[in-house]
């Protein structure tokens, strides 16, 4: 089962050469646990849990861990954080040893230190290596960070993205990646702020076909092409797609307004 997750043992035995007893939990979140792994196209997640605060030497060992894993595997993204830190819910101001894309950053702030990290540790993480830590869950933080991003991250990208795609001859072909990224994104953290739950990027495009049904095409196609299926997208599909991301904005805002 999870014939993907050979990257995870791999982690496990980098970290015991390296930094032996510091990281005492191991756990695989994002789509593996929630069921929408990709081979090929999807990334891996994990959260690493330590007893402590590691030292500036430890990190340096963390960052080596990481880069002798093999380049062949999947993107494997992820963040350490002490059972302390897991016990309350994540502020502002708090950093912790990230990587992401292969860039670990020893004391990052953002990324993936946010509440829905915390949720999908706490519902859904898949034990790889220790005990599942306390963790704090609050759901005014959680509305709050979700709100926040819709408004800030999500409205900023397609707000910065349309003139690129509407200069564009509008049947020009596109890669998948940008619509993808826009059909799936913004749905997932508007399912949260409806349900509580935490769900997947097809996931994130089912609901927002449900909930705003003149997009339900459109999300149709990004869940064929996320599956793998041949489904082209062109210039003007790139900047529907961002008009469907101001309007996940819109409506989030309208029901859930500050």
């Amino acid at each position: 089962m999870f014939e993907e997750l050979w990257v995870t043992a791999a982690h496990v035995r980098a970290l015991d050469e390296r930094v032996r007893g510091l990281v005492t939990g191991l756990f695989v979140t994002g789509s593996v646990p929630l069921g929408d792994y990709w081979p090929g196209r999807s990334d891996i997640d994990f959260v690493a849990v330590m007893d402590r605060v590691p030292t500036a030497e430890e990190l340096g060992r963390l960052a080596k861990a990481h880069l002798s894993l093999p380049e062949d595997g999947p993107v494997y993204d992820g963040i350490y954080l002490t059972r302390a830190q897991l016990a309350a819910p994540p502020g502002d101001g708090d950093t912790a040893p990230q990587i992401l894309a292969g860039d670990f950053q020893p004391a990052k702030a953002g990324g993936q230190l946010n509440p829905v990290t915390w949720l999908e540790l706490a519902r859904h993480g898949l034990p790889i290596l220790g005990e599942r830590p306390e963790v704090a869950l609050d759901e005014g933080v959680l509305r709050r960070w979700l709100l926040d991003n819709l408004s800030g991250y999500w409205a900023g990208f397609a707000e910065q993205a349309t003139p690129q795609f509407a200069a564009l001859p509008p049947d020009l072909p596109i890669p998948p990646d940008p619509v993808l990224w826009a059909v799936t994104g913004p749905g997932r953290l508007h399912y949260t702020l409806t349900t509580g739950e935490v769900t997947t990027k097809t996931g994130g495009a089912h609901h927002t076909a449900q909930v705003l049904p003149q997009w339900a095409e459109l999300c149709w196609r990004a869940v064929r092409s996320r599956a793998g299926e041949d489904e082209p997208f062109t210039a003007a599909d790139g900047l529907a797609s961002l008009q469907l991301v101001t309007d996940v904005v819109t409506d989030a805002r309208t029901r859930w307004p500050a």
